[in-house]
Formats: structure tokens, sequence, C-alpha cells
């Protein structure tokens, strides 16, 4: 099995983990040129009022802030009273952000190892995708995994295995909690193409919801914002199934992502989990439903340039955007 190259691992993060941008044709693999950094928000603690602005939303557009929410440096982190946020950073610098204010994280980093992962135009790979692995043998597959021997494997060996067991220790030498570790890891796997890996991260998780199972996930409670009730957590399961084509595992997760989101008030979740939904779907008239709710919580948002791009993904005679004053 041949061995991973730098320049090949680097290919294969921009295949697996970004999305195409605007105008995007359905189920296109045109990607992004450049990979977006991204800060991992790993627990909101001392009570829940915090919430979240991006650039490119209206001002006075807010969602609420999760764990497991991925964030860029330009991303406002609104907090009130004791709320406080835990952030891993992108170069795994760990901070405790009190205030609102921007990720205090370094902006501009000389090594990144997370990678932006609510780009709305995503629209999955095409083709055979090919998955980095520590060991090819099935068995250490997760059980998740339906059809192992579907897949071209890329056994990491040598200095580049050395790599990521090193940055591997740096996450589970942090000090948080296991699910936080968990999620830490898995975004990690995720960025280095390690697709089984970084699901098996996940639904290792005793209280992770959507599964057999357990196949619903609870509202979190008042005041209480725990990371496996969190919408992002399905939406980065669905999306890895969706990368290897399990695409009825991810339209049950992306299901249980817009339920919770919905559930909460996260317009900007909601939007993407019906995106996402639409993506997969195998019925056209249903797709279309689906962007059509995406495109109009984006538009809530005032995220009008995002609704565009999804509206380009749908096709202008099936789906429709109001822009108010045109």
């Amino acid at each position: 099995m041949r061995t991973l190259t730098s320049a090949g691992l680097l290919i294969l993060i921009v295949i697996v983990v970004l999305g195409g941008g605007p105008g995007t044709p359905r189920n296109a693999t045109a990607q992004d040129d450049t990979p977006v950094p991204a800060h991992l928000v790993l627990s909101v603690d001392n009570g829940s009022d915090a919430r979240l602005n991006r650039m490119d939303w209206d001002v006075n557009a807010w969602a609420p802030l999760f764990p497991a929410a991925s964030v860029r440096s330009s991303d406002y982190i609104d907090l009130l009273g004791r709320t406080t946020v835990l952030i891993l950073c992108t170069d795994l610098t760990l901070i405790d952000q009190r205030g609102s204010e921007v990720p205090r994280c370094e902006p501009y980093p000389e090594k990144t190892f997370f990678v932006y992962a609510d780009n709305p135009t995503w629209t999955g790979p095409e083709g055979a995708v090919t998955i980095v692995v520590t060991d090819p043998n099935p068995a250490t597959f997760p059980a998740e995994i339906r059809n192992p021997g579907a897949y071209n494997l890329d056994e990491l060996i040598g200095d580049e295995l050395a790599a990521i067991m090193e940055r591997t220790d740096v996450i589970l030498g942090l000090d948080i909690a296991p699910e936080a570790q968990a999620f830490a890891l898995s975004s990690f796997y995720r960025s280095q193409g390690m697709i089984f890996d970084a699901i098996g991260a996940l639904t290792a998780l005793p209280d992770l919801g959507c599964t057999d199972r357990r196949p619903f996930v609870e509202p979190p409670g008042e005041g209480e914002r725990p990371l496996v009730q969190s919408p992002a957590v399905y939406l980065r399961l669905g999306e890895m199934f969706q990368i290897i084509g399990q695409n009825e595992d991810a339209l049950r997760n992306y299901r249980c992502a817009a339920e919770l989101a919905q559930s909460v008030g996260d317009t900007a979740d909601t939007a993407l989990a019906f995106a996402r939904q639409g993506n997969i779907a195998e019925d056209p008239a249903e797709a279309i439903q689906f962007y059509q709710v995406s495109i109009d919580s984006y538009a809530s948002l005032g995220a009008y340039d995002v609704a565009n791009a999804i509206m380009e993904i749908c096709g202008s005679r099936n789906c429709t955007l109001d822009i108010p004053g045109e």
C-alpha cells in the first residue's frame, strides 16, 4: 500500500473536507482553493447566554452558540452574565473566553489542524473516496462502517504516522471533558482525511443520540448546552457518513440536527441541516423543499449571498428568494 505524501494528504484534505463555492452544481466536487482554519467551541459554561454572529450575516442576526460549533477568526461571540466558552484553537491552543469578542485565538497561526466545516455550498464528494488509515485491517474500523471493502485506503506510516500520533497525544493530554476530547479528536482526524477514525471517535460517546439504540436527541434543558445535544455534532456525523457514501446514515443525522436546531431556535444550523438534506434527498421534489427551508433560514439571518448560493444549487425555477427592497 502506497505511502501518503504530504502533497497527497493536502489534496485529500481539500477534497473531502471543504465545499465548492457559490454556483457549484449539485453533487459536484469543485472545491475552495484554500482551506479555511476554524476553532472549535468545546463547551459553554456558567450558564447558556452565548450567541454567535458571522460576518456575512446581518449585524443584528444571532444564533445560539453550542459546543461543537466551528468558528472562524471573524465570527463574533457574544457572552452575557457569567457565561464562558472553552475554545480549542486551530493551532491546538486551549482558551477559556470571557466577554464578547471574536475568538481570542491567534488569527494567523503557523500551523492549523481544524478546518471550517459549515460551508453551506458543500455538496459532498463524487466518485471513489480515499480514506486515510493507520491500520488497514477492517477489524479495526468502527462498527458503523457498513462496507469497509468498498474504499480505497491510504495507510499512514513513518514520519506521517508519527506526526498524527504526536497531535493526537496533544489532544489527549488536554484537561477537558471526555466528550470534548472525542469531538476534538474527530475534528482533527477528519481534517487529515481519517474519516473512519473521525466517525469512531464520536459514535463511541455513550450519550450520543440519533443511533439505532437511541434514535432521538432530546433538546437540552433550560440553561444547559451539553455537547451531545448540539446540532453541530449531528451535522458533522452526517457529513462524514455522506463522504463515505452511507447516505441513509447521513440523512438520519441531518434530520436529527435539523429537529434539534429548530427546537432550540438555532436558525443557522437549521439552514445548514436542510441544505445538507437537500444534497442527498433521492426525491427531487423533497430536495427542493429542503433547499427552500435552507434559503428562507439564511435569508432570515441576512445571509443573502449564502441564500443565493443555495438558490443556484436548487435552481431558480425550483426555489425562490425574497430580498427586502427588491
